[in-house]
């Protein structure tokens, strides 16, 4: 029998090598340098920057209060009391309603002697409203309807929208507020 010759790829001459891929060098437009940004530019790139926030930090209330039918159209949580649907430092939107669009278990806020509560409606006794935060043991005292600013805006499911942590904002600037 005769065995048929093997070939050594390593050490056959006649094999064909595959190049090694060049490195590529960057390329660069002749005669024109890198350029740095200019001190002027980026100090009005920076402008640019602060008066786009401005304008949504002065805007975006007025636009909400316009879409939301309110003069309140956000709220900062202050407290526990609502916990755990609203935790204190959440931000909610408000949207303003009619007498016969709030029921029970709504998220509302109105306003009393220390300024805006925001609490859920367990009862509604004809013009009488019952409302207490989740966290609470007892019931708030009696509301009257034309005591309510708007109830929370709400997703699909039902829960409140809500953007944790960025009512920590309002609350510390109420602070220095109050602390004048």
């Amino acid at each position: 029998m005769e065995e048929e010759p093997t070939i050594d790829l390593e050490k056959n001459e006649n094999a064909e090598k595959t190049p090694e891929p060049e490195k590529e060098e960057p390329k660069q437009w002749p005669g024109k340098p890198k350029k740095k940004k200019s001190v002027l530019r980026k100090i009005l790139g920076w402008l640019v920057y602060i008066a786009i926030i401005v304008a949504m930090v002065y805007y975006t209330p007025k636009l909400l209060s316009e879409w939301l039918g309110t003069d309140s159209p956000i709220a900062a949580i202050t407290s526990g009391s609502m916990w755990p649907a609203l935790k204190k430092g959440d931000l909610v939107l408000v949207k303003a309603v009619k007498q016969d669009e709030i029921a029970v278990g709504d998220i509302v806020v109105y306003t009393n002697k220390q300024g805006f509560t925001i609490h859920r409606i367990i009862e509604i006794k004809g013009e009488k409203i019952i409302t207490k935060g989740d966290a609470n043991n007892i019931s708030d005292t009696p509301i009257m309807f034309k005591d309510i600013v708007g109830k929370t805006l709400e997703w699909g499911s039902g829960k409140p929208i809500r953007i944790p942590e960025m009512g920590y904002i309002s609350i510390w600037v109420n602070s220095k507020r109050n602390s004048k």
